[in-house]
């Protein structure tokens, strides 16, 4: 949408398209007057939308009568008019002016006759037919001048054999008409999107909906209102309300009195009634209305459904236990995040709790009033994967539900989505995913209408997603959209002092005895590898409840499965020891290549990580990998 202009000339259109580029003002031009000017006016506005017009003279007048878009009309001073009849002079003294009927010359025309020493006849007109007229009643006995302000002029004198001169605009006038249009143009685009939002907000509530206007005339009515009250549009619309003798249209109204929350009865069901008269506009008035029973079934269904869907965050940070120095930065970082709009990814290996940390971030920030929702992407097949994240019309699919599906985009609006597993999204899901978070709006399965969404995503993974990438199994762009906060959750291996204090807290949870454990078992619990991180030390410990004779524990056997306790390799086997490595005394690139799968080990595959401590750049700590890789292959 934009501006277009009705030129009348070719002097006319370069002087407009010089303005535009100067003033960087986007254009469609379309030549002719009058009704040839109509007819291109129109081709503009069906093909290139544009929401304002620009045009001169009479033909401005017109279109102003014909079409339902603004029309700036370029006008001209009575100094481009004196120059003009100084020119006609040289050929004649006496002068036709043909002029329209609606220009006001701001200086009499005899001023300009005493001034030039000239005879000035005066020719109305209001289309190209009285301007014919008045050529064919102008005496011919003499060679007639004439000076017109329309091209029209200029070219029905020319068949005629006439000496017709034109009022020009100037390059200053046209240059002001094209920034005036400029300004209402986007005046109007703002307008029509308020005016768009009215109507979706009106056409898609849950309430009835009638407004009038300051005569008291109908003016809005949703198709709710028409679905309770049984009246037509066309019967009701543009109809004084106070004058209806409809017995549901009679009891909305009432008497036009102010109502908040009322109770009215409409056939067999009860209904809330809200009447907000309108102060600055007499006669006025905004009605609001919906069923008790539907207000009260969506009341319960919006209660059950934050329930049991677990629209809700119930974790905040100080739920996090720890004593360790590692969480305690992990901790502070996340805190730091969460007062940000920005997308967070959370990495950490399996059983960490990146849930509690997505969870905790969410009700530090701005939107913990608002929805908390969860999806493990890898819990579900793609086709149903999509269809949660982005809801469906109803038919799209064998099984739909009637009437469609929000999807979860939808349902967190103003609030955050939490994203588990996120490596696990199939790359057909990628693409559409990342559409959603750079326009914010998203589409359903099956649908054709954009909805627009305001969600902050966290996103979560226990994967090395350079190393999906590489595979061409995770899309960069879609990284790097939701890599703009990282917070990485530490293994429990690395935060071994948090280990007392958790184990403390989780008997507690489970049991009313006192915790007490040999000196020797705690040196295995803080020996242990803890490959399973948090959710192996919460079995650990459901085992030593259940499977202690007394609350004193002294056997130790049963407490991890035989399989997962940790086995030193000899000579090549890493010491527990964070600062420390054990490597098998060997030829050089043994050694090398020993170190390198240790660490890549430790840090769970964090290549700039590892190249930082040895040293040396990503790159060629990626030759190092891959030529071992193609030896051994």
């Amino acid at each position: 949408m934009g501006i277009g202009v009705i030129s009348p000339y070719a002097a006319f259109t370069e002087s407009v398209k010089k303005s535009a580029a100067e003033w960087n003002i986007p254009i469609e031009i379309g030549e002719g007057a009058l009704n040839r000017g109509l007819y291109n006016a129109r081709k503009l506005i069906e093909n290139h939308g544009v929401n304002v017009i620009v045009a001169r003279g009479a033909t401005a007048t017109f279109l102003e009568e014909k079409l339902d878009i603004p029309v700036v009309k370029v006008t001209f001073t009575n100094y481009d008019l004196l120059k003009v009849f100084k020119q006609a002079k040289d050929v004649s003294s006496h002068i036709t002016f043909i002029d329209h009927y609606d220009h006001e010359p701001m200086t009499d025309l005899s001023f300009m006759e005493d001034m030039l020493d000239i005879t000035i006849d005066l020719k109305q007109y209001q289309d190209e037919k009285e301007i014919t007229e008045h050529l064919n009643n102008m005496d011919t006995d003499r060679e007639p001048v004439l000076v017109g302000t329309a091209q029209c002029v200029a070219r029905s004198a020319t068949k005629k054999g006439m000496k017709a001169f034109i009022v020009n605009s100037s390059d200053l006038a046209i240059a002001d008409a094209l920034k005036r249009a400029h300004e209402l143009s986007d005046l109007y685009k703002k307008e029509k999107l308020h005016q768009a939002h009215l109507e979706t907000i009106i056409s898609n509530a849950f309430d009835g909906v009638i407004a009038t206007n300051a005569s008291g005339k109908v003016i809005v009515y949703n198709d709710i209102a028409r679905d309770v009250l049984g009246i037509k549009k066309e019967n009701i619309l543009g109809r004084y309300i106070e004058k209806s003798t409809h017995p549901y249209v009679r009891k909305v109204w009432g008497h036009g009195e102010t109502v908040s929350r009322g109770i009215i009865t409409l056939g067999e069901k009860r209904y809330v009634i809200n009447r907000i008269p309108l102060a600055s506009f007499e006669n006025s008035i905004v009605i609001t209305f919906q069923e008790i029973d539907q207000l009260m079934d969506l009341n319960s269904e919006v209660r059950s459904r934050l329930h049991h869907r677990r629209f809700y965050a119930k974790h905040t940070f100080e739920d996090i236990i720890y004593t360790s120095s590692l969480m305690k930065g992990t901790v502070q970082i996340a805190n730091e995040y969460s007062k940000s709009e920005c997308a967070v990814l959370i990495q950490g290996e399996s059983g960490t709790g990146k849930e509690l940390f997505a969870q905790s971030i969410h009700n530090a920030s701005t939107r913990r009033d608002g929805p908390f929702i969860a999806i493990n992407c890898a819990a579900l097949p793609s086709n149903l994967l999509e269809s949660e994240l982005f809801g469906y019309e109803e038919g799209s699919f064998t099984g739909a539900k009637k009437g469609g599906k929000s999807g979860l985009f939808e349902m967190a609006h103003q609030g955050t989505l939490f994203l588990d597993e996120i490596g696990e999204l199939p790359v057909e899901l990628q693409t559409r995913l990342l559409r959603v978070l750079q326009e914010k709006e998203v589409m359903r399965v099956g649908g054709q209408k954009i909805i627009p969404v305001d969600v902050r995503v966290i996103s979560a993974t226990n994967k090395n997603l350079f190393e999906s990438i590489a595979a061409h199994e995770f899309r960069e762009d879609l990284y790097y959209r939701l890599n703009i906060l990282q917070v990485n959750v530490p293994p429990l291996r690395k935060r071994k002092d948090d280990i007392p204090d958790l184990i403390t807290f989780i008997w507690k949870k489970k049991s009313d005895q006192p915790l007490q454990v040999s000196n020797s078992m705690w040196d295995k619990l803080m020996a242990y590898h803890w490959p399973g991180n948090i959710r192996e030390l919460e079995n650990v410990v459901e085992r030593m409840q259940i499977l202690a004779s007394s609350s004193v524990l002294n056997s130790e056997d049963f407490i991890f499965n035989h399989s997962q306790q940790p086995q030193p390799q000899s000579g090549t086997a890493a010491s527990m020891d964070d600062d420390h490595l054990q490597v098998k005394i060997g030829a050089m690139k043994e050694m090398e290549k020993d170190i390198i799968q240790q660490l890549d080990e430790r840090f769970d595959g964090n290549k700039q990580q590892i190249a930082n401590i040895l040293g040396v750049s990503r790159t060629t700590l990626w030759k190092k990998l891959n030529v071992e890789h193609t030896k051994a292959n």
